[in-house]
């Protein structure tokens, strides 16, 4: 063959390699990660998951989950007593026993960009500026879950929907813990096979003996750590092909009733795939639902998005609280600010960061809790004592997760790195 056609199938024969890089935008090059000892910041808990659901933009609080005289929708009962939310989340409220909700969220951070940072690492951009290569707090979860493991690779971090912010960024950490990312629910595990289509185990060794030849021929001549780095990730993604427990990402494999109680919406489906996910234990399971920016047409805007939303969390809750999974799982809703309680002539709310809701449970948090109120029109807390900052509800989620809120870590620069900021405290109450 001529020196095209060579190098074209060469290419070809890499497409493993590429099946990591595909999935994980964010990839850190950090070629030392796998030669250093991981550094234990992991606590004693019965959590094995956290399902983490962004609600990107700035979710509106006063038309979803804190009713006010100015809200855009009626307010509806909820399952825990005289405790009402918004008609968005009507499916969502009777399932709210399960968990908990916080009414006082709160930060400084009204830009979307730094809002989204503060939001995915308990650190302000401001606070950041000395440590480029931050992860996102799953990330460090997923660490914290799976650093000590020496089995075949496994995404310990799956992040479904929008890539915003931090989003699936494993920063210093590496590889083994950046966001695994699926784009297509249906369709969640993919370039498995070429394109072209199937082919014989015996023509993938072959394959296989080729980039292997190929790589330590290259590694004798350019030896490198980066080269050993691509040898593991070639690794991983064979082990990730290979592995038993790679239908949890089938929900095809569900039965028909049980697809119908989620919906047949992407965010319905997207919830299905993190109960699965959930129950074969992977650390951190993130879904981002975007459109929450309603500057204009507010309410249209809730109601499409939650038409399509709401019966999958409901069901999500249901199958955690029935399955008993919600003592091993940690369930999360927020989102990155609030939005103001006046609405102007087009039917808009602006950036609100002085409070907002999120639901939390599961794990050793306590059911059917409400934390903190705001005033008559939901533009403050009413209560500074119950004040929760967002790098407050960061460390708590670390606690209630089983991470070390007050663990360290340590840079691709090789500074130490705290987990979050000394001003960060622990909702103590909501255990």
């Amino acid at each position: 063959m001529d020196r095209k056609e060579f190098l074209t199938k060469t290419m070809l024969s890499l497409g493993m390699g590429s099946f990591l890089f595909s999935q994980n935008p964010f990839v850190s090059l950090r070629a030392d990660e796998d030669e250093k000892e991981p550094e234990s910041i992991a606590l004693p808990s019965k959590v094995k998951s956290v399902i983490f659901i962004e609600m990107m933009g700035g979710m509106s609080h006063v038309d979803t989950l804190d009713p006010k005289p100015n809200s855009a929708f009626a307010k509806v009962p909820s399952s825990i007593s005289g405790l009402s939310l918004l008609e968005p989340f009507s499916l969502t409220a009777k399932q709210l026993h399960s968990i908990g909700i916080i009414r006082s969220t709160w930060s400084e951070d009204g830009d979307h960009g730094f809002a989204q940072m503060l939001l995915g690492t308990g650190y302000r951009m401001t606070e950041a500026m000395g440590f480029p290569d931050i992860p996102h707090f799953g990330s460090v979860i997923a660490y914290a879950k799976k650093s000590k493991l020496k089995s075949s690779y496994f995404p310990s971090y799956v992040s479904i929907g929008g890539r915003g912010g931090k989003n699936g960024n494993s920063g210093f950490l590496g590889i083994n813990y950046s966001g695994y990312h699926v784009g297509n629910v249906d369709e969640p595990i993919q370039h498995l096979n070429p394109s072209f289509g199937k082919f014989s185990d015996e023509r993938l060794f072959r394959r296989k003996d080729l980039v292997s030849f190929m790589n330590d021929e290259f590694s004798k001549t350019y030896p490198s750590k980066e080269t050993k780095h691509w040898k593991k990730m070639l690794m991983a993604a064979e082990e990730f092909r290979n592995s038993k427990d790679i239908d949890s990402f089938r929900i095809s494999l569900e039965d028909e009733k049980t697809k119908a109680r989620y919906g047949t919406t992407w965010q319905g489906k997207a919830m299905l795939l993190a109960k699965r996910l959930a129950k074969q234990e992977v650390p951190f399971i993130h879904i981002s639902i975007g459109g929450w920016d309603t500057h204009t047409g507010n309410k249209a805007q809730i109601t499409k998005i939650m038409k399509d939303t709401d019966m999958g969390i409901a069901a999500l809750l249901e199958d955690l609280n029935q399955t008993g999974l919600i003592k091993q799982t940690l369930f999360v809703l927020t989102s990155e600010f609030g939005r103001t309680p006046d609405v102007g002539s087009r039917d808009g709310r602006d950036h609100h960061p002085k409070v907002w809701s999120t639901l939390l449970g599961g794990g050793p948090i306590d059911k059917g809790f409400v934390f903190g109120e705001t005033d008559e029109l939901g533009a403050k807390p009413t209560k500074p004592n119950e004040a929760v900052h967002l790098r407050d509800l960061i460390a708590t989620i670390y606690k209630a997760s089983g991470v070390d809120p007050e663990g360290e870590l340590t840079n691709s620069f090789g500074r130490p790195f705290l987990l979050t900021t000394k001003k960060a405290k622990i909702i103590e109450d909501l255990f």
